[in-house]
């Protein structure tokens, strides 16, 4: 579990900002029944200083350490995700929210997940989940019966409400990563969600329900927040034009063509500015009416919003 032990295949890392349950999630890391990981902790130059809570639970050489002197987690949490990152040198890792927590046999399961993960050439596996208030409380446990999910699959069953997930409950291979990075949403928020589906390098998504992964749902928590219910649906917006003008090769025609007729919407009725790029992918296949359709109604709202 050093930060000098390079043979374990798998890294924590916990982008830390927010001290209000960051020692429960250290708890949860240091109750792990199989110590084969390493710790990787990232002051996003957070107000509280986490150190006296991360040497309660964990000896000077049995994690690593950064303490940032810019806060780049304000901007866009993906750049300090990115930020920590840099330094990990495993195998796979897994991004832990600095209120969320791990059941205490989630190493154990991820060591007991790696043969088939790796004979099949998958490099994201994904773990049941629940929700937590500020209590521990479960407001709702999600536990599906899919062993496996195609990531198009897992993607439109996420768009459509059909499944919940998160960043936490997911393990990632780290080469995929390196070749990808994360897209830099608004708030990440649909960061994670385009992350598992662009990782997993068009290989299923291995998903598995004997341990879980608590997702902190509170005040202050960007999922439990409702003043940041506008900038949530901005960038459930930018999702959208990203998706379509550069993924849009993953998922069928009717699908994407969905998502444009949403964006479309969106941008009427919340005046955004929508991009003429977006439409364009009627264009690629063919559709020459629903695009003018298309076009006559994006000037439209250019007119309107501009």
């Amino acid at each position: 579990m050093t930060s000098q032990n390079y043979k374990n295949k798998l890294a924590i890392v916990i982008p830390y900002y927010k001290i209000d349950f960051f020692e429960e999630t250290i708890r949860s890391v240091a109750s792990q029944s199989n110590k084969n990981f390493t710790l990787y902790i990232g002051n996003d130059a957070s107000p509280t200083d986490p150190l006296p809570i991360i040497q309660k639970y964990f000896g000077p050489d049995e994690y690593a350490y950064f303490n940032y002197k810019q806060n780049v987690g304000g901007k866009n949490l993906a750049l300090q995700w990115e930020r920590v990152l840099e330094n990990v040198q495993e195998e796979w890792f897994q991004i832990l929210g600095d209120d969320d927590m791990i059941s205490e046999n989630l190493v154990e399961v991820f060591y007991q997940n790696l043969p088939l993960a790796e004979t099949k050439e998958i490099s994201v596996i994904k773990f049941a989940h629940q929700w937590i208030d500020e209590e521990n409380n479960v407001i709702e446990n999600f536990d599906y019966n899919f062993s496996e999910l195609k990531p198009s699959e897992f993607f439109i069953k996420k768009y459509n409400h059909e499944i919940q997930s998160s960043l936490s409950e997911n393990i990632f291979k780290l080469d995929i990563y390196k070749e990808i990075k994360f897209e830099k949403i608004t708030l990440a928020w649909g960061s994670d969600d385009l992350a598992i589906l662009l990782f997993a390098d068009k290989n299923n998504i291995l998903y598995n329900k004997n341990t879980k992964v608590k997702v902190r749902i509170s005040g202050s928590s960007i999922s439990g927040s409702d003043h940041l219910d506008d900038q949530k649906q901005k960038a459930g917006f930018e999702l959208k034009e990203t998706l379509v003008t550069k993924y849009s090769s993953l998922f069928s025609y009717e699908f994407i063509s969905g998502v444009v007729e949403e964006y479309l919407n969106s941008s009427h009725y919340r005046r955004y500015n929508a991009h003429y790029s977006v439409i364009f992918f009627y264009l690629k296949h063919f559709r020459i009416k629903a695009f003018l359709k298309a076009l006559k109604k994006i000037y439209y709202i250019k007119k309107n919003v501009i």
